[in-house]
């Protein structure tokens, strides 16, 4: 059996399409599944309806981290949710071992194809880098950045890395007596979250600074 790489499988699409500039990384690929040639991903995070909400997914190998310019097309025939993982046919791939060849890759997706959410719905990707602040001193104040988030569950969690201001225009991390970063685990949901303002990039909440 021929072997494949993802520029193989790309030949016909990447001198016509430019890599978007506003790919997010979703998954990996875990290997080959069956002896179709299909592939298994596996999600980064539950959050992952975007990668069936498109028929072209962009692959990388991890040492290319923030090189998306190096990414590679993949057109799809179909993906499908397959548990906790996705299943893919990805047109050009006939059998298991130019599936398995693809194994290890990073799988990106333009972020302008993710599906439209409900009211007080987010993707996790739009709120990792977002400013929080707290009131519960009365006013809102600012306590952190998110970081990550993280699956639970019973909801997702933010992972808030906590700032101080340095004088008036510097926020730098607050650490602990061995030097640590201090974090805050606020559940995300409306008790203890205020507004999401993902223009602004800002979230309200009603966490104490030191729980």
């Amino acid at each position: 059996m021929n072997s494949i790489s993802v520029t193989d499988t790309a030949q016909t699409t990447s001198t016509a399409h430019a890599v978007p500039d506003d790919l997010i990384e979703l998954g990996h690929v875990l290997g080959a599944h069956g002896i179709k040639g299909w592939i298994k991903v596996q999600p980064f995070s539950s959050d992952s309806q975007a990668l069936g909400a498109t028929k072209r997914w962009w692959l990388r190998t991890p040492a290319q981290t923030q090189a998306n310019q190096l990414a590679e097309p993949v057109d799809l025939v179909w993906a499908k949710a397959h548990g906790s993982t996705w299943l893919a046919c990805v047109r050009g791939l006939n059998d298991r071992d130019q599936a398995q060849a693809l194994k290890g890759k990073t799988v990106l997706v333009s972020r302008a194809t993710f599906p439209a959410l409900d009211t007080d719905e987010y993707y996790w990707v739009d709120l990792i880098g977002c400013l929080v602040t707290t009131d519960v001193e009365g006013e809102q104040a600012h306590l952190g950045v998110v970081e990550a988030i993280q699956d639970n569950p019973a909801h997702p969690i933010l992972v808030v890395r906590q700032q101080t201001l340095d004088g008036s225009t510097q926020y730098q991390d607050r650490t602990d007596e061995k030097g640590k970063p201090i974090y805050s685990l606020i559940p995300f949901v409306h008790v203890h979250v205020g507004e999401v303002d993902l223009k602004a990039r800002t979230i309200e909440s009603h966490w104490p600074r030191d729980f």
